[in-house]
């Protein structure tokens, strides 16, 4: 856990909030580029909770697919071998 005291400050036309590399450590995350977050304001409190999570099984990874499932009779045709291919 890491509490602390930090500073809104103008950025650009708007007002911003930045994380540091301290913070970002506590998340778990290395590249912030497109961390995405929910912000919920209630009771005078801002409350970020991140979004980015990865998932962890294929149960998450498909949690929100709505297409077809694919059967062991289901092929994908990948092309010829270019020799690269790691098996």
């Amino acid at each position: 856990m890491l509490v602390k005291e930090i500073e809104m400050k103008k950025w650009g036309n708007s007002q911003g909030i930045r994380f540091g590399r301290e913070e970002l450590s506590v998340l778990g995350e290395s590249n912030p580029e497109n961390l995405k977050f929910e912000m919920v304001v209630t009771e005078g409190k801002i409350v970020l909770t991140p979004k980015n999570k990865k998932p962890e099984t294929l149960d998450e990874l498909f949690a929100n697919y709505e297409g077809e499932p694919l059967g062991k009779e289901d092929k994908y045709e990948w092309g010829h071998l270019q020799g690269r291919e790691i098996i």
